[in-house]
């Protein structure tokens, strides 16, 4: 089993970032850690899923609105055009049937006092669809606010958003993946009403959905990042404020804050902007969440 696991990780180094569907028995994904952020695509009416990991949610997203210093700025970090074209064909950036969202979580726990990277468990990181290009590193999109909803709703997205991301952590070894429905969790935690009206999702959490649905023209011009086929606003929403130690301490509970956006361009390249805070830092620091991947994949040879 340990010789098939690193000939796996020497494989998936090989082929740089397409996908590697592999499942491994008895083995978690060597490329993933509860508390990454992942980027899910889905095809309504569709057999395949995409799963994406973009790094810890906490440290390379969260921004400087939660009280300390973050969410780095970074272009074309991570190539998804070969993973998307094998899952929904060439047209996928045109195909108005493909929807893409943001999840983590790290724990769902809703008794425990424990931190990873300053979050408490509960501490959710979704995603809301950008409107328009309007303001760079300022929100475009719907924010969340799940207090009518109380505490409730925290625990059940907690368990949506891991159940989710639990198939991508136990049946693969790789960055990015197609996972077809059968297997994927994508499409059962993300649910449609109708043709074209999303449900509520991951445990019927988040009313109407967190996804974008794409379209057959673009967003607009995000700059470097290129031109954007989805755009997607991270928001953080946490189910605790009263954890010693925990980032975000003196926020409400339950009310999403902006974290950045996420961006997809036309050749399959993410993006990621942070919130106004560390927008300054634009350019400075550029493909550091793709050095940490690098990095992870590096440790794990």
């Amino acid at each position: 089993m340990k010789l098939f696991k690193t000939k796996l990780r020497v494989l998936a180094l090989a082929v740089g970032s397409l996908a590697i569907s592999t499942f491994s028995a008895n083995a978690a994904n060597s490329f993933y850690a509860p508390g990454d952020l992942v980027l899910f695509f889905q095809q309504e009416g569709g057999s395949n899923t995409v799963y994406a990991n973009l790094g810890n949610a906490a440290t390379l997203y969260r921004g400087a609105a939660t009280g300390v210093a973050g969410g780095t700025t970074s272009y074309n970090f991570l190539d998804i055009s070969a993973t998307l074209v094998s899952a929904f064909g060439s047209g996928w950036a045109t195909d108005t049937s493909i929807y893409a969202g943001l999840a983590a979580v790290w724990g769902t726990s809703s008794s425990s006092s424990g931190l990873q990277d300053g979050d408490p468990h509960r501490t959710l990181y979704v995603s809301s669809a950008r409107n328009s290009v309007g303001t760079i590193g300022s929100a475009n999109s719907t924010g969340w606010n799940l207090s009518a909803a109380g505490d409730t709703a925290m625990s059940s997205g907690a368990t949506g958003i891991a159940t989710q991301n639990n198939v991508f952590e136990n049946s693969y070894d790789a960055v990015q993946t197609v996972s077809i429905t059968s297997t994927s969790q994508i499409d059962n935690q993300n649910p449609f009403l109708s043709p074209g009206i999303q449900g509520n999702a991951f445990g019927g959490a988040f009313a109407g959905g967190v996804q974008q649905v794409g379209s057959a023209s673009t967003i607009g011009s995000f700059g470097s990042a290129g031109t954007a086929e989805f755009a997607l606003d991270l928001y953080r929403i946490q189910a605790k404020n009263n954890i010693s130690g925990q980032v975000g301490s003196g926020q409400a509970v339950r009310v999403g804050t902006y974290e950045g956006t996420i961006l997809v361009n036309s050749s399959g390249q993410i993006s990621a902007v942070p919130e106004p805070s560390t927008y300054a830092l634009l350019g400075l620091s550029a493909l550091v969440i793709g050095f940490v991947i690098r990095r992870r994949r590096a440790q794990n040879l």
